[in-house]
Order: C-alpha cells, then sequence, then structure tokens
C-alpha cells in the first residue's frame, strides 16, 4: 500500500472547519439548564443518549451524567464514541466534564434524547477508512466447464494461371475431460498445376495446459515459447513451461496504484478526477479516509480530489500522476520457468528438435513504488547467459527510464548486451529513446541454433505532439547495424488529423540517411460514408515510381450477420485491382475475391474461418473460438435472440440451442435473452446470466423457459354484484397456498399461470367465499371465461 500524501489532512482538516464555522481552538458551549431540561441541583442524571458526531450517528447510545448544567462522561465512553482524549486527562477518568474538551460543540435536545457533538477532527480516533476506485478487483469463480472437442480451421483456395492452392490452419482443442486442455495444430497443403501434384502437412504446436487461476499459476507441457523480458528474447521450445499469469485474475490491479489521503469532519462525498474524468465517487464518515485508484492512464495526467461534506461545502487538491504499466506493485513478482529442447525449423518440418537440454528462467519483482528490478538466465550445453535489468519511474513528473545488461559464454567465447531506454507521455507530447548494444560473441537461445543473427546495435528515437485542432505530428530515427552488413539509417515524419464528417487525413514522409540515399512518401484519406461503409485513396511516392490506390469498403457489423464488399484499384509501375465479397454470421466468415496484378495473372481465392464444436451431445458451427465460448440453451425454444454484452449474436436453433464465441477467459460476460422477443405467454426464470469460461474451454449457459398457463376470469360476490376492486384473493392448490393477489375493477381476476386444480378464498362483507377456478387448457384462445363466476359460501 502505497504511503498516502501528508498534505491531505492538513488541507481538509482546515478547510472543513472553516466550512463547518469551527476553530480548532473553538471554546467549548456549556449548556443552559432550560437547554438540558434538568434543574440546579448537584444531583447527577444518568442518562442513555442517541449520540451523533459531526452529524454522523454513532452505532449504540452512550451514558453520560448530568449535573446541573454539565454533562459528562467516562473516558471509555468517549472512546467508544471514536473520540480522542486531549493531553492531561487520565485515560480512566470517570468523569470529564464535556466543556473541558476544547473545540467541542454540545448541542443537547433533552426532549429526544439526543446529543449532537461537533469536534475538530484532530479528536477524531477512528481507523481510516479504505475506498477503492475502479472494477472489482477479486477473481471471478469460474462457470463449471462441461467436457468438448473443438476444431479451429481456417481454410484457404486459390487458383492462378493453372496452379491451385488448398492451404489450411487446423487447430483441434479437447477439454473437460480431467484437469487441463490438450491442444494440437498443423498446416496443411494441397497444390497441383503445371508442376504435378502434391501434398504436405506440417504439425505445429502440441500441448497440455493446466491453470490455476486461484494461485495464477500456469504450467504447460508440450511445444510453445519460452518466457521472457523486454530485452530479451523468447525461443520455441518442446518442454515444461510453468509461470505466473496475472491473467487468470484479470480483475486485479498489478501495477502499483495511487493513494490519496484525506480527513473529513462531516459525512462527505470524496470525488476522484483524472484528466477531467471522474474515477470514483464514494461517501465517507467523519474521520480518515484512504483512496486507492486504480492507474487510468500510461503517462503524466493531472488528479484531482473533491471532497464535499452534506452542507454542500468543498474542498479541492490538484495534483500530477504518472502512470507506468511496465511497473509491479510492491512485493509482486512475475517469472517464468523453462525447461526443455530448442525446436527446429518450425513451420517446415513437424518433429525436429535439437538434442541438448535448455533451461531459462526470468523474474521481474516489485520492490517500491518507483522500482521493479528484472533478471534472466538461460543455460544449455555449451551457453551460459544471465542477465540483470531494471524500470525506474523518477519522480511523479520525470518519466520513465529503463535499462539492463547481459552476459553469456558460448563456445568458450564471452559476449555482453547493453541497453538504455526512456519514456515520457503526456496529453500533448510524447518522448521515447532506447539503445541496445551488442558485442559480437553475444549469444542468447534463439541464436544458439544460428536461426536468427543479432543486429550489434539499434537506436531508436520518437517524439509526437499536437492537439485537435491542429492534428498529430510524429518524428522518428532508426538505426541498425547488422554484422557484416552496412549499418541502416531512417528517419521519418508524420502527421495525421481527423476531418469534419468523421474523414481522416495522414501523410507520411520516409529517408534512408545510408548510402541509398532512397526517399519515399505516403498520403492516405478515407471518407466514411455510412458506420460500415467507407472510401478511401491513397498516394505513394518511390525511387521506383508513384502509385494512386482507390478504394471503397463495406464490412459487416461484428457483433451481427451480413454482407460485405470490397473494390480497390491501383495505378502506378504495376497496375492492379482486387474485387472481394465475404459473409459474416454465427457460424464463422468466409470471402470469396479476384486480384487482377499487371502482367502476373489473375488469382482467384476463397477463405472460410470458423469452428466445428462437438459440444452438450451435438455438433454446432460457430465462429472461430480462440478463447472461451458458451452453449446457450433455451429449453428447446427455437429462434430465440441471445445478446452477449447487450449486443446480438444469433438466435438458437431448432433444438433452442446456440454457441456463442467469443468470450473472454476469466471474465464475466453477460448473456441475455430480449423478454419482449418471446411470446406473451412465455415464462422466463430470468433473462439474464453471467458466465465466466476457462481460458480456451466451453461453458453451459441455460435460460429455462417454459409456456404460461394465463387464466383471465370475472367473479361475482355472495350479493351476485362483481367482487369490489382491491378485493384480497388467496389462490389455493391441494389444501396449499399457492399465490395472493387482488380483484381488478369488474370481478377481474388475472393469473399468469394457474394450477390446475387452483380454488378462490376471498372474504367479502365479513363473510368468506370458495370458487373452484375452470383449468386453463378449458378455456377459449383468449382465455377469457364467456360467462362470470358466482362466488359460493
Amino acid at each position: 500500500m502505497p504511503p498516502p500524501r501528508k498534505f491531505f489532512p492538513l488541507l481538509f482538516t482546515n478547510a472543513a472547519l472553516l466550512a463547518a464555522g469551527i476553530s480548532p481552538s473553538t471554546p467549548a458551549y456549556p449548556l443552559s439548564l432550560s437547554e438540558a431540561g434538568g434543574d440546579a441541583t448537584s444531583q447527577a442524571q444518568e442518562l442513555h443518549l442517541e449520540v451523533h458526531i459531526n452529524q454522523d450517528p454513532a452505532a449504540t447510545l452512550a451514558r453520560f451524567s448530568l449535573r446541573g448544567q454539565t454533562l459528562s462522561a467516562s473516558a471509555q465512553t468517549l472512546r467508544e464514541l471514536g473520540l480522542r482524549l486531549p493531553t492531561g486527562i487520565a485515560a480512566e477518568a470517570p468523569d470529564i466534564a464535556l466543556e473541558q474538551l476544547s473545540g467541542v460543540r454540545v448541542d443537547y435536545d433533552a426532549r429526544n434524547q439526543r446529543l449532537d457533538l461537533q469536534v475538530p477532527v484532530q479528536m477524531l480516533d477512528r481507523p481510516t477508512t479504505y475506498l477503492h476506485a475502479g472494477p472489482e478487483r477479486r477473481a471471478a469463480a469460474v462457470t463449471n466447464t462441461s467436457p468438448g472437442l473443438l476444431l479451429n480451421y481456417d481454410l484457404h483456395a486459390q487458383q492462378l494461371q493453372g496452379d491451385r492452392d488448398i492451404d489450411g490452419f487446423l487447430e483441434l482443442r479437447l477439454f473437460g475431460l480431467g484437469p487441463g486442455t490438450w491442444s494440437s495444430s498443423q498446416n496443411t497443403r494441397l497444390a497441383s498445376g503445371r508442376t504435378g501434384e502434391h501434398a504436405t502437412s506440417t504439425r505445429l504446436d502440441s500441448r497440455w495446459q493446466l491453470d490455476l487461476p486461484d494461485r495464477m499459476l500456469s504450467l504447460s507441457l508440450g511445444d510453445q515459447l519460452s518466457g521472457a523480458l523486454s530485452w530479451s528474447r523468447s525461443a520455441r521450445i518442446a518442454g515444461l513451461h510453468l509461470t505466473r499469469d496475472f491473467s487468470l485474475q484479470p480483475y486485479r490491479v498489478t501495477t502499483p496504484l495511487s493513494s490519496f489521503a484525506g480527513e473529513a469532519v462531516l459525512p462527505s462525498t470524496v470525488d476522484l478526477y483524472i484528466n477531467g474524468v471522474r474515477q470514483a465517487s464514494q461517501r465517507v464518515a467523519p474521520g480518515r479516509f484512504q483512496l486507492d485508484a486504480m492507474p487510468a492512464l500510461n503517462g503524466i495526467g493531472q488528479a484531482q480530489l473533491l471532497v464535499t461534506d452534506i452542507n454542500g461545502h468543498s474542498s479541492a487538491l490538484e495534483f500530477p500522476l504518472y502512470g507506468a504499466p511496465e511497473l509491479l506493485q510492491p512485493g509482486l513478482s512475475d517469472w517464468s520457468l523453462d525447461i526443455g529442447v530448442l525446436r527446429r525449423d518450425y513451420g517446415i518440418r513437424s518433429f525436429a528438435y535439437d538434442h541438448r537440454p535448455l533451461a531459462s528462467a526470468s523474474l521481474r519483482h516489485g520492490l517500491g513504488e518507483q522500482l521493479t528490478l528484472e533478471a534472466h538466465a538461460e543455460a544449455a550445453q555449451d551457453l551460459q547467459l544471465g542477465g540483470i535489468g531494471a524500470v525506474a519511474l523518477l519522480g511523479h513528473r520525470g518519466g520513465m527510464l529503463n535499462a539492463s545488461f547481459s552476459g553469456s559464454q558460448a563456445a568458450g567465447r564471452h559476449g555482453s548486451q547493453r541497453s538504455l531506454g526512456y519514456q515520457w507521455n503526456a496529453p500533448g507530447l510524447s518522448v521515447s529513446a532506447s539503445t541496445q548494444r551488442r558485442s559480437r560473441h553475444f549469444v542468447d537461445a534463439p541464436d544458439y541454433l544460428r536461426q536468427a543473427t543479432l543486429p550489434l546495435r539499434t537506436d531508436r528515437f520518437f517524439v509526437g505532439f499536437g492537439n485537435v485542432h491542429s492534428g498529430q505530428f510524429s518524428l522518428n530515427y532508426i538505426s541498425q547495424h547488422y554484422p557484416g552488413n552496412p549499418e541502416t539509417r531512417l528517419a521519418g515524419a508524420g502527421w495525421s488529423r481527423s476531418l469534419p464528417g468523421q474523414a481522416w487525413i495522414s501523410l507520411q514522409f520516409n529517408h534512408d540517411l545510408g548510402e541509398r540515399g532512397m526517399d519515399n512518401a505516403y498520403l492516405y484519406i478515407s471518407t466514411p460514408l455510412d458506420r460500415h461503409t467507407q472510401l478511401s485513396s491513397a498516394l505513394r511516392h518511390a525511387d521506383d515510381g508513384n502509385a494512386v490506390t482507390l478504394e471503397a469498403n463495406h464490412s459487416p457489423a461484428m457483433d451481427n450477420e451480413g454482407w460485405g464488399w470490397r473494390a480497390q484499384a491501383s495505378t502506378g509501375v504495376q497496375a492492379s485491382a482486387h474485387l472481394e465479397i465475404n459473409h459474416l454470421d454465427e457460424q464463422g466468415h468466409w470471402s470469396l475475391g479476384l486480384d487482377h496484378v499487371g502482367d502476373i495473372g489473375t488469382l482467384a481465392y476463397l477463405n472460410s474461418t470458423g469452428s466445428l464444436a462437438w459440444f452438450g451431445g451435438g455438433l454446432h458451427r460457430l465462429r472461430r473460438a480462440d478463447d472461451g465460448f458458451a452453449l446457450v440453451t433455451t429449453s428447446g425454444l427455437p429462434g430465440v435472440p441471445i445478446r452477449l454484452q447487450n449486443q446480438w449474436v444469433g438466435n438458437t436453433d431448432a433444438r433452442g440451442e446456440l454457441l456463442v464465441a467469443p468470450l473472454h477467459a476469466w471474465q464475466r460476460n453477460l448473456l441475455s435473452i430480449d423478454p419482449l422477443a418471446l411470446p406473451a405467454d412465455m415464462q422466463i426464470d430470468a433473462v439474464e446470466q453471467q458466465v465466466v469460461p476457462a481460458a480456451r474451454s466451453g461453458v453451459r449457459a441455460a435460460f429455462r423457459l417454459q409456456p404460461g398457463k394465463p387464466l383471465s376470469v370475472q367473479i361475482l360476490g355472495l350479493d351476485k354484484h362483481w367482487l369490489p376492486a382491491g378485493t384480497q384473493a388467496v389462490i389455493e392448490s391441494q389444501g396449499r397456498t399457492v399465490t395472493r393477489t387482488v380483484i381488478g375493477h369488474d370481478g377481474q381476476l388475472y393469473l399468469d399461470n394457474a394450477p390446475a386444480d387452483a380454488r378462490l378464498r376471498v372474504r367479502q362483507d365479513g363473510r368468506e367465499c370458495r370458487l373452484a377456478l375452470p383449468a386453463p387448457g378449458s378455456l377459449p384462445a383468449t382465455t377469457i371465461a364467456l360467462e362470470p363466476l358466482q362466488c359460493q359460501r
């Protein structure tokens, strides 16, 4: 917990006291005889009073004594009321006159036996009230996962000048059978044409993964990427991967929280604003409070704390903040451990692994509010690597600094890597600069198999500035030097701005500072015609010529089904044209198109993306489910519209089922039914529910629907007139009370779900009468009886 700002108590104490007309040196207000309602005798009266301190009621009655005009209490009573005794008063004093307490105002209401005390905030001895801004932090309870099998597919077929290719990415996933999830993916290609026919299939990744959300731990066995830091690199390995996974508790805040502390004299409302946007509003009782706010920005911002008491008086304080997502809270650690062997020729060969074992570990630890330490190590045969780093926040305005140093030993040669970076973000200005230097003999795990050469030097610089009126400007520079190659140095400048009617314009210029000295410039303008349709044009200038591109496209809404299209034409060194139509629904997405490029020819293609799932005892088609999904059931009722986060996602099929994807794993996803779309007589227990799927797994969401049994009749009383409106009626079934209702005008009784053997019992003019109600199915479709019913004794 960060230390609160120490200037808050003084500011809010004085401001609130002055607002209430109180000074810390204000003398006590003695009670007059008439006010106290007592007499001038010396005998004390014992009183048990309702106490309000600074207009905040105490939880229980408190014991006082009244002698003449003096109201007294014991030291224990005052401590129980949350008051701090002034210096010089004994801790066990049995009788303390309230008029002896400096700065205390006393108002005793004898008629209502109520005592109002107005005390300086320094006298309040209460625990600090801790408040929280932002979403709920506790982990969401995971909905029970049901067994299932899922196949994600991405199929692409094309033809160009007699050559045909069919490529497919497939991922098979098994979940809900025992702990963890099994998955395997592969690429498959079928080709035919002038060179003959051939088929290839390459396995990509196969692994088993177990997530433990309560401990924020993830364990996986198989093919995966090793853990890494910002200044190290991941390697493809086959083996064991154990890591701290913050995504298993997405509502937990890992970055340091800004803490704001103060004191309120009266019951007040505390409002926190960051960059003019209210982040929290909570009520506090008199005394100390501390507000822990979730970071709402990346970079510098302005915070304002506004305290408003119940009398409407406000005190405010402004101060700067700097949000840094790269930092961890003090004492919080993020780490990973990998043991396995390196993967060779990924995407080319299915089972190619290095025979030498590899171990890798990464660690980040929050040492303080403004400092996070980092470490990384790798070990294999003929390879040892170790490095340390740090991320530091330079005060509340200074930006963020990061640095690292690594050393390696491979094949008897030593190498080193050094990096240094700085960034500063503000609403109108952003600056970042970084450099990374490596010696020629520095080797890490990806470079261990000589599959990826590291640059000897990399320098980057970026500055962005502007506002809504002038647009956003940017300047950038990058330099890289690879062994045996000339140094590459690029400089660029850009400008972008929104135009009236939600149009957009962007201009970018780049210059090669090296020997080639090449220049290129790019201008892009887009104009929306409606929510999903837009026109755009692009002009490109380069040393090899100029090009002009015109495009019009219409995209279907991702939260709905529909058709889309795209048409594009380019002129320049090589003319080209593109035409595509696509369709999106709850079962997936497909597109059909033509590409024509100069002398190459015309390419026709067809692409389809989606999923097949064996879940809930049936086979379903749905959109591609890379994360969680849910099987929604509506008790067999077809055609029911289902909403996800209040957005329509599809209707239930003939079996009353719909698979909804994607859902956010480990988070609360709101599924709902629009009751206005249901038949009027349909009964439903709940119109919405929240489901929390595990990662890459499916859950069930059952909405219980059943046709109602409405009944509407008119009833005559014992006097053969309509029962009076408002008459209390009891509905019984099998001798038990089912419900209670009232009679409407003209003796009308309506039940939306009447039992088959319902009986009515009412009291009229002191007499009780009963009536056997007809079964709902025995009435016409209007559910209104043709003849009124007579209530009998």
